[in-house]
């Protein structure tokens, strides 16, 4: 399953790079992260892991790529893969355009629940998106 949301954020792309390259601040979006166990000296860079403990579950990232304008991470547990690329780009001096694109695949006993699960993992990666907006936009 492949999904692509975009969203209009209230602050000028140098102060969203700022926010978005610190782990510190995941959690303002993500509620139910209960913590991040980075595996590494550069978190956040190209080819850096770790691991991000949620309330339910636990996934294994790896940043496939990260530029100032872009990154693509990869989210793994058993049965799913999670690639997201988000891409930051500035409207005007004050605003950013976040482009963030999703793909799931599914395997094992989640591929039985495909529908329902994809559903609610749209629904979730969504709502961060939302959440994201809400924390970037407060400044």
């Amino acid at each position: 399953m492949r999904f692509t949301k975009e969203i209009v954020l209230d602050q000028p792309i140098e102060r969203v790079r700022v926010l978005t390259s610190d782990p510190a601040h995941v959690h303002h979006w993500q509620p139910d992260l209960v913590s991040i166990t980075q595996h590494g000296e550069t978190p956040g860079a190209a080819g850096s892991t770790a691991t991000l403990t949620y309330r339910k579950f636990t996934l294994e990232e790896t940043v496939l790529a990260a530029t100032a304008d872009e990154r693509t991470s990869r989210y793994e547990a058993r049965g799913m893969v999670h690639t997201i690329t988000n891409r930051y780009s500035a409207i005007d001096e004050h605003t950013t355009r976040l482009v963030s694109d999703s793909e799931i695949e599914l395997s094992g006993l989640l591929k039985l629940g495909r529908k329902l699960l994809e559903k609610s993992l749209r629904e979730q990666s969504e709502r961060n998106l939302d959440n994201f907006k809400a924390f970037i936009d407060a400044g």
